[in-house]
C-alpha cells in the first residue's frame, strides 16, 4: 500500500466553520473559559486567518488559523481561538486572550 498524505484534518474546518458562522455562540464561550461577563450586545470583529512568518533564510511561511477576533465592548479585547485535530482522533483546543 502506498504512503497516505492527510493535508487537512475535518475537525479543523468545522471548527472553523462554525466560529465564523455561528458567532453568537462565541460570547457564551468566551465567558465561561475566561470568566467574562459579556452580554452578547458586543461586537465581534474577524480579523486575517492568515499569518506571514518571516524565516531566518529569507523566506516566508504561510499559517492559518482558525480564528482571531476582537470582542468590543466597555473595552477591547482580542481574542485567538484554535482546534488541532490528528488522524488518530485526537483533538486539541487552545484558547488565548
Amino acid at each position: 500500500m502506498g504512503d497516505v498524505k492527510i493535508t487537512s484534518a475535518p475537525y479543523d474546518d468545522v471548527f472553523r466553520t462554525l466560529l465564523n458562522d455561528c458567532s453568537c455562540l462565541i460570547i457564551p464561550e468566551i465567558n465561561e473559559v475566561f470568566g467574562e461577563k459579556y452580554t452578547g450586545k458586543e461586537k465581534i470583529i474577524f480579523s486575517p486567518n492568515e499569518h506571514f512568518l518571516n524565516q531566518q533564510d529569507g523566506n516566508e511561511d504561510e499559517r492559518i488559523t482558525d480564528t482571531n477576533f476582537k470582542i468590543q465592548g466597555k473595552e477591547t479585547k482580542k481574542y485567538h481561538l484554535e482546534c488541532q485535530s490528528g488522524i488518530d482522533n485526537s483533538m486539541l483546543v487552545r484558547f488565548f486572550e
